[in-house]
């Protein structure tokens, strides 16, 4: 059988599942699902992506994840492999965990953002492991209906700001869209191969294969990343403000901006940790993962923020 392809961009949003092997478990009790709620948190920090929807099963799992920096195949990778060795250590097993490869569907989040997250909450629904979904504890949708929630590694405003902009309204209003879905097929019968968008979505998908027909996969800035270390990083940013490295390291009220696109920077072309950027700017592994998450947010919406990272991009030679 030939393999998935993978296609990666910035930006790209994933329907991603993995099941255990010969369909046997991959999930036997709480202290397994906690630990990969950790993993996903972890791998979060690390690579930068969003986390919007998400349900373990026991022999199988659903995530619906945004991925700002083209990388899904690592992301998985080191999602999969995690989990599986810490697995085959506690429960004293050997082999594969999972049935090979992971299986994701490159999504149009404008259409189907709101699908896929339905159908992933109802998942345990529908294997009549609960009359509803919100008594099921280990999917996202605990963290769409909950004022506090616990775990806090889902992204929920794109999902609930899409009903209302006042929280308690959006989500009585998710809550009535979801339980309309119960009867619905699953979005992903509409895929076209590995693709689920329209069909404009879909030839642009097409598009950015063609022009990499080797690596069957899109262009990114992956590409240059590695060759840069942290000091670098920031002197980009700094070369394109115009001011000192110096300046952009310590907290400054006046170039908060600034100081936040070069924390962003160091993430995307350094690869490294959140807690080694953060050791040189004074802040927290976590305050990194918030500027980044913020900016990432942002950037498609501020018109602005989106031009300064494509001309601080220009000035990268590759």
């Amino acid at each position: 059988m030939a393999r998935q392809l993978r296609i990666e961009f910035e930006g790209a949003f994933y329907h991603v599942t993995s099941r255990g092997n010969q369909r046997g478990q991959i999930f036997w009790d709480s202290g397994d699902r906690v630990k990969f709620q950790e993993i996903l948190k972890r791998t979060k920090d690390r690579y930068g992506y969003l986390l919007h929807a998400y349900v373990f099963m026991d022999n199988h799992y659903h995530l619906l994840m945004e991925t700002p920096h083209a990388n899904i195949k690592q992301i998985m990778q080191n999602i999969n492999t995690s989990y599986t060795v810490y697995v085959n250590k506690r429960h004293r097993r050997f082999g594969h965990l999972f049935q090979g490869r992971y299986k994701s569907f490159i999504v149009d989040k404008e259409s189907y953002l709101l699908e896929v997250g339905r159908y992933i909450h109802l998942n345990p629904v529908r294997a009549g492991i609960v009359e509803r979904a919100e008594d099921y504890r280990w999917s996202s949708y605990q963290e769409y209906i909950s004022k506090n929630s616990k775990q806090k590694i889902t992204y929920t405003d794109d999902t609930l700001y899409s009903f209302s902009k006042v929280r308690t309204e959006a989500v009585n209003r998710y809550r009535e869209f979801v339980y309309a879905g119960i009867e619905k097929d699953s979005p992903l019968d509409e895929a076209v191969g590995s693709v689920l968008g329209d069909e404009g979505f879909t030839e642009k998908v097409l598009k950015y294969l063609k022009c990499c027909p080797d690596e069957r996969e899109i262009p990114d800035i992956k590409k240059i990343e590695t060759k840069y270390n942290l000091e670098d990083a920031v002197k980009i940013v700094a070369v394109y403000y115009g001011v000192s490295k110096e300046v952009l390291l310590r907290r400054n009220r006046t170039l908060v901006r600034q100081r936040k696109m070069a924390i962003y920077f160091c993430k995307i072309l350094s690869g490294k940790k959140n807690i080694e950027i953060g050791k040189i700017f004074g802040i927290s592994a976590q305050a990194v993962s918030n500027v980044v998450r913020e900016i990432e947010c942002l950037k498609d919406r501020n018109k602005k923020m989106m031009t300064e990272i494509h001309l601080i991009k220009g000035t990268i030679k590759g």
